[in-house]
């Protein structure tokens, strides 16, 4: 950048009040929430929290009853559709080829052709000519990750994608993660604190629809707040410069 240039601090996504209901009941209430252009940003939080409806409203999949949306400063009903599928990339909760499509083939269904170095980084050159759904867990989530980065999007949305994973491929796939969060905005929705905590930039955690804390990993998931969101006694225990998170065992009376 050239002395002088002037630096573009816009968020790359950001919640303005956002309400979303489903009935009498709300998924998401008075969200207010800023997302740098580059980072790793978990989103934790108890079943039904939001987490998913967050990541549903960010790619305009779900309607919002109040508040508005932003992409990259824009509202997000404003973006023509083919504009805004060039700006983000998605990986759904739930992975699967419909059509039993080879992994070179589903990989071709990107708005932009996958690089010989996004190949190499994602270590998929050998599994091309594999069927999509004879792969691992997580040879499946690594493939889906680079088909929604080929396109190189501003903003990445993960839905769980380590949810099935064993414990070496979870951190495999979180470190690929950080590396792709070096050049765009990824958000990723995680139920392993652990995970959060070791490997997330910033973290939210949501209860109820709720956005109850924002910020790094240390002042985010401290046990108070998770006490507030899980309402149970979530213990944070730090070992070797880990975090891991506990909850203790309830006496049983007599």
């Amino acid at each position: 950048m050239n002395r002088g240039e002037a630096v573009d601090t816009t968020p790359v996504l950001a919640f303005s009040g956002v309400e979303v209901r489903a009935g009498k009941i709300a998924l998401l209430s008075d969200l207010n929430l800023q997302l740098p252009r580059c980072g790793l940003f978990g989103l934790v939080g108890p079943n039904g929290a939001g987490k998913s409806t967050l990541v549903r409203a960010a790619l305009g999949l779900q309607a919002t009853s109040r508040g508005e949306v932003r992409l990259r400063g824009r509202r997000l009903q404003d973006w023509r559709p083919r504009e805004l599928a060039q700006q983000v990339g998605y990986v759904p909760q739930h992975i699967h080829s419909h059509w039993d499509l080879t992994v070179r083939e589903l990989l071709q269904l990107s708005l932009a052709p996958p690089t010989a170095e996004l190949l190499q980084d994602f270590e998929l050159e050998p599994l091309l000519a594999r069927r999509f759904n004879t792969l691992s867990g997580g040879e499946q989530a690594r493939a889906a990750i680079a088909r929604a980065m080929a396109h190189e999007p501003a903003l990445l949305l993960a839905d769980e994608p380590a949810a099935h994973l064993d414990l070496p491929h979870q951190h495999a796939l979180l470190r690929l993660l950080q590396a792709c969060a070096a050049r765009a905005a990824v958000v990723i929705v995680l139920h392993d604190l652990h995970l959060a905590a070791r490997y997330c930039d910033q973290v939210a955690v949501l209860s109820q629809g709720r956005l109850l804390h924002h910020g790094p990993p240390d002042a985010a998931l401290d046990g108070a707040s998770l006490a507030q969101a899980y309402q149970a006694p979530v213990q944070r225990v730090s070992s070797t410069g880990q975090s891991f998170f506990t909850v203790p065992m309830l006496e049983t009376p007599p």
